[in-house]
Formats: structure tokens, sequence, C-alpha cells
């Protein structure tokens, strides 16, 4: 007969029976059938125990009915000290009475005695063990490897298939606040029962389920922080592995803000120069037609406004800080009026109330508000005042706008006028909320548009 051992690596197998002739049959076939094998023999119990602790054995095989120890009871012992040495109890007392004790007691496999051939399913059960034994200590050297180079990346931690944390590491410790000591043992969706309705709740279940990887991204908010979650099943456990990316999606979200300031950049100038530059072409003609250069002064007051508008754009689009500084309500209001092309309509200014503002923006403020009264809403008369502890209006009675729109016209592009580009009030929106401010659009008492920018901090007040 030929060997059917498939190993390279020389195999030490312990062989315990008291019958020294059944001892060197079972030996001699053993090796004859794997050259692989190194087969010793003992016929004392007790001393095989000896011979295990004194030198690297890879599996037993023994006897059930022995004098002093029998094959069970020599099993419990070896399992004391050694819980994974393959253990092969090769007996002819074949009883479901004795196979369950072997099972109970952690037996690898049993084989009953009989004729030659059994001596090859003996040595193929040797050899299986022994494939088993090494597949588990490469996944266990692999899974090792993965702990230690997760250990020196960030957030790490293991799930077993009760959902049972079974390792956190210092990183997600740090992160969370809760420490290795307080949640190991524990299960993981009642320590964050919040996780349960978000989306890392569903995924890491789906990948113990279906036993693949998974990778996704979530904000938590119990601890104010995104993260990148990759979960890998390995054997029955879940790899998890939590890398914070807090700064990366805030500066992605700075990114599309300043990518949204460059897109508008264009439609905010030519919508803010169209002010000013209106005035201009109106006061010089007015110079013309009546030889009086006194309107020139309103032009050049034109032009000015346009070059400060620039530079003040221009600023922003570099993400560069506008000074504040403290503003008078009337005299914002009233600057801003001097370069829009009023016509018959009139400005009331019903309060003064100080407070801190960026000069240039709530001038813009004001610009946009009054020309979408005039240009949107034909009114006659717009009102700036004060309104509770924190805010003022601007109120126009003009056309109005219609309930169903008002949620909406604060939005780039959006107009109540076929032929208007729509960017005035998302600027405004822009420039308040730059201030941390609000703004809500309500009907006027006249019965036309009225804006309402709260959360402003006054210095003091004007009766």
């Amino acid at each position: 007969m030929t060997g059917t051992g498939q190993n390279t690596e020389q195999v030490s197998v312990l062989c315990v029976d008291d019958d020294s002739q059944q001892l060197e049959l079972t030996s001699t076939y053993l090796e004859r059938l794997d050259s692989g094998l190194e087969v010793t023999t003992e016929t004392d119990p007790a001393t095989a125990l000896e011979r295990v602790q004194e030198r690297p054995i890879d599996c037993i095989i023994s006897d059930y009915k022995m004098p002093g120890m029998n094959g069970i009871e020599l099993l419990r012992e070896v399992r004391e000290d050694y819980p994974n040495l393959p253990f092969i109890l090769f007996t002819g007392t074949g009883s479901e009475k004795v196979a369950s004790k072997a099972i109970e007691a952690g037996v690898t496999s049993y084989v009953q005695k009989g004729g030659s051939e059994v001596y090859e399913q003996l040595t193929n059960r040797i050899d299986n063990s022994m494939d088993r034994r090494r597949s588990e200590r490469r996944a266990r050297i692999a899974r090792d490897r993965l702990v230690e180079l997760y250990e020196q990346t960030d957030g790490f931690y293991i799930l077993d298939s009760d959902w049972t944390v079974t390792y956190w590491n210092q990183q997600i410790a740090e992160r969370t606040g809760i420490s290795s000591e307080e949640i190991l043992g524990e299960t993981f969706w009642e320590v964050f029962e919040e996780a349960t309705n978000t989306e890392m709740y569903s995924n890491l279940r789906a990948a113990m389920a279906e036993n693949r990887p998974t990778d996704f991204e979530l904000y938590y908010p119990p601890f104010d922080y995104w993260a990148e979650i990759r979960a890998y099943p390995v054997d029955d456990l879940l790899f998890v592995h939590s890398r914070e990316t807090t700064q990366e999606n805030e500066r992605k979200d700075e990114l599309e803000r300043r990518n949204h300031i460059i897109q508008s950049f264009a439609s905010t100038v030519s919508h803010d120069l169209r002010n000013p530059l209106n005035v201009a072409e109106g006061r010089l003609e007015l110079a013309q037609e009546t030889g009086d250069f006194e309107h020139l002064e309103a032009v050049t007051e034109a032009h000015n406004r346009m070059r400060n508008l620039i530079d003040e754009l221009l600023r922003l689009a570099r993400n560069e800080e506008l000074e504040t500084v403290s503003i008078s309500l009337q005299e914002a209001a009233h600057h801003a009026w001097e370069t829009v092309s009023s016509g018959p309509t009139e400005l009331v200014v019903e309060d003064d109330v100080t407070f801190e503002a960026q000069a240039s923006e709530l001038r813009r403020l004001f610009e946009n508000l009054f020309w979408n009264a005039i240009d949107h809403g034909d009114a006659t008369t717009i009102r700036v005042g004060r309104v509770g502890d924190d805010g003022i209006f601007i109120a126009d009675d003009g056309a109005g706008v219609p309930e169903s729109q008002r949620d909406s016209v604060f939005e780039s592009g959006m107009s109540t006028q076929q032929n208007s580009p729509g960017f005035g009030l998302s600027i405004v929106v822009g420039i308040v909320r730059n201030h941390h401010w609000k703004i809500d659009l309500v009907e006027s008492t006249a019965g036309g548009a009225r804006f309402e920018v709260s959360g402003i901090e006054f210095e003091d007040s004007q009766e």
C-alpha cells in the first residue's frame, strides 16, 4: 500500500493502548500508509500524559478500555491543558454510550477497531484533523495580524455571533468615551441603543447574516461625528473598523460651499451691479438732458458702489472675513436707498436700533429687498422698523407673494417675474446666514410682502 498522507511536514502521533501487540500493529500500519507520520507508543495512560508535557505531540490515538485510566478519562486530562490537540478514540468497544461520552469530553474523532482496512480510515482521520488544525492556526494567525493591523489605524472592535463585544481597541474607546473594561462582554446594541435606528444596524446585521464584507459612512448624533465603517466577517466573528471622517466631511462641505460661491459669483455680481448701474445710467441721462452737473455726483457715487461691491464679492469668494461694526438701522436703510432707482416709491424708517453687522453686506441686503419690492411688487411705500426683541422688518404695500410660493422664493433662480433671474432673495438668505440670523416672509398689513430678520442682538434702541 502507498502512503495516503499529503503533508510535507512530520506529524508526531502518540498511540496509547495497554495491548503492546496492538500498539505495534497500529504503529506499523500508520507509518506505512503515511510516511509523514512519526508514531510513538505508550501502554500506560499516566505515562502518556507525561510524554505530552515533555515534548510536542501533534495527535493522540487512544484505546478506550485500559487499566487505571480509560481513554475518555485520558481525554479529559488532556483537554484541561491542550483544548485544541487532536485526540482520536481508537477502540474495540463500540457503543453509543461510549461515543456520547467521548463527544461530550471533546474528542476529535471516533474510530472502531476492526480489520486492516480500518487503519486507512484511521490515517485519513489523522490527516483531516491535522489539516483542520493547520487551517485553524492559519485563521488565528491571520486574525491576530488583522487585529494588530487595525490597532495601528483607527477605531476597531470585534463582535461575536450574539453581538457581544469581544474586543475594543484604545482608539474607539477614546472616541466614544467607553473603555474596554466597560464594554467587553456586553451586547453592542444595548450599549449603543441609538444605533439601532441607523444604517449601521441593518448593514452590520446583513454582513453577519450573509457572511459578506460591507462598508458605509454615517453620522452618529450621540457622539457628533462622521465615521466610515468597514465590517469583515471572520469565522463566527465580525471585525469592524471605524475610521472617523468628521474633518473630511467638514472639508467636503466647505469645498461644496466654495464651489457654490464660485458658480454663483458671476450671477451675484451681475445682479447686485445692476442697481448702481441703473442709477448711474439714469443720472447720466438727466445730466445730459438738463445740463445739471449735480447729477454726476450720483453717477460717481454709483461707480464707487460698483467698485466696492466687486471688492467685497472678491473677498467673500476668497473666504476672507468681513469686519463687523456697530450699525444704525436708520443710517443703513437710508444709505442703501441712495443707490435704488426708487422713482415715486417712498422709504419710511419707523424705528432706529443699533447692532453689530458687516456694513457692506447689510447694505446689499437692504438694496436687494428694496429692489424686490419695487421690481416685483410695484410698491409705492417701503417701511423698515424693529420687530420684537431681536428682529427688523422690511415691508411694502405691493402685490405681495402668494402663500404657496413663500417657501420657494428664497431659492436661487426662483422668481415671480418671468424675465427676472431670481437671484436677489437667495443673496439675501446668504447674507442672513452669514450673520447667523433667520429670515421669514409673511404678508404685510398693507397686503404686500414683509420680510422679518430675527436673531439680531440689539445694542440699544430709540423709541
